[in-house]
């Protein structure tokens, strides 16, 4: 169990050296999709420190045009005609050829093909995909499924069944839309009873992008394990990133989007269990009313109550895993309750900094998220 990493371009050498320490917590790295020729020296730290090593493919968005790959063979026929790969049998084991070839040698499991699933074809499609993947690769088989929530509510138990007899045993479960600070109740418990679903059909499940969210799907047994990129990646939505992809907007500090270059990581801080932009986040940090209690002091953050906002990828990376490490310490009946504690601080620090901190570059924090999860674990507990 534990939390994983999806790594950006610019991550790699951070994530070496961080794991070459191996923290606690940590269950596995993902490479990146145009960079995991360089990220070599963190798959083999990975591998050392016992953590899983893969490598995302990105095949959902090459459905659609703006997004491509170079050096990579199974970008050729980019963007894939989806319905011509659910009716040709030869298309769908060429791509999984190419895509299993693609893979690094360091990678411990294997990624099939994938496509955003929303109605009954792209779902068959799917486990076709998976199905073959598992057949042509020696490695364990890990499918990632990014699922519309409205087609999952009334399809996880029929895919569920499909993937199991698919041979699939683990899972990348990534709902869309899904994460940030504006998410209801409702929401929340519908994406946990889809994890239930994979999760009781025997699958290991991972609930990708999904922040506080997915720690706290942890903590309730929901899921194995939960992802994030590092500094950003906290969140699914995928008709909104195929829309960026096809007009792509230039990079603003911390935000989830940008050109060529993708998004700049955000300033993690504990304290509100918040990522903020890098002027936000570095603005509260500033402030002596508060620095104390927003921010962090393991690792390189010790020398600095400043150490977030100086190096923002090192930090996120020790904060996120000293959580995680530190949840899993707790004996499984008590980690709803340690999730509840972390939650209800940030509550008050995030209600703190709405009232007395706010300014040109720190907006209000929103809470909503929060107090749902807060709602959703005193349910289950009471159950």
């Amino acid at each position: 169990m534990g939390v994983e990493f999806r790594l950006g371009r610019q991550d790699h050498n951070k994530v070496e050296d961080f794991l070459v320490r191996q923290p606690g917590g940590v269950s596995a790295i993902t490479l990146d999709t145009m960079a995991a020729r360089h990220q070599q020296g963190a798959a083999e730290a990975a591998r050392e420190a016992g953590v899983n090593v893969l490598f995302d493919p990105a095949t959902e968005r090459l459905a659609d045009i703006g997004f491509e790959l170079e050096g990579l063979t199974y970008d050729d026929g980019a963007p894939y005609d989806v319905n011509r790969l659910a009716s040709d049998a030869s298309a769908r084991a060429t791509l999984v050829g190419q895509l299993v070839e693609a893979h690094p040698e360091t990678t411990t499991v294997t990624t099939p093909p994938h496509f955003y699933v929303h109605d009954d074809r792209s779902a068959n499609l799917n486990v076709a995909l998976a199905e073959a993947t598992v057949h042509e690769t020696d490695k364990p088989v890990r499918a990632t499924l990014v699922l519309a929530r409205r087609y999952g509510e009334t399809a996880a138990i029929r895919l569920a069944t499909e993937y199991a007899q698919a041979g699939v045993r683990l899972l990348d479960l990534r709902v869309s839309p899904l994460g940030g600070d504006n998410e209801s109740v409702a929401k929340i418990r519908s994406v946990f009873r889809l994890a239930d679903t994979f999760r009781d059909a025997g699958m290991e499940v991972v609930l990708g992008f999904s922040g506080n969210i997915g720690q706290v799907a942890v903590a309730l047994g929901h899921v194995a394990h939960y992802s994030v990129g590092i500094g950003l990646r906290e969140k699914v939505n995928h008709a909104e990133m195929i829309s960026r992809q096809k007009t792509p907007l230039k990079p603003t500090n911390g935000d989830e989007g940008g050109g060529r270059f993708g998004a700049t990581a955000g300033i993690y801080l504990p304290g509100p269990a918040v990522t903020l932009s890098r002027k936000a986040g570095a603005a509260l940090l500033d402030n002596t009313d508060i620095r104390t209690r927003i921010g962090c002091r393991l690792g390189s953050c010790g020398q600095s109550v400043a150490g977030p906002a100086r190096d923002p990828r090192e930090h996120y990376l020790h904060a996120r895993a000293h959580e995680m490490s530190q949840l899993l310490t707790r004996p499984e009946p008590w980690r709803p309750t340690a999730e509840m504690d972390r939650l209800r601080r940030a509550l008050e620090l995030r209600e703190l900094i709405n009232e007395h901190y706010l300014t040109a570059d720190v907006r209000k924090l929103n809470t909503r998220t929060l107090r749902s999860l807060l709602d959703d674990i005193e349910v289950e507990q009471a159950a």
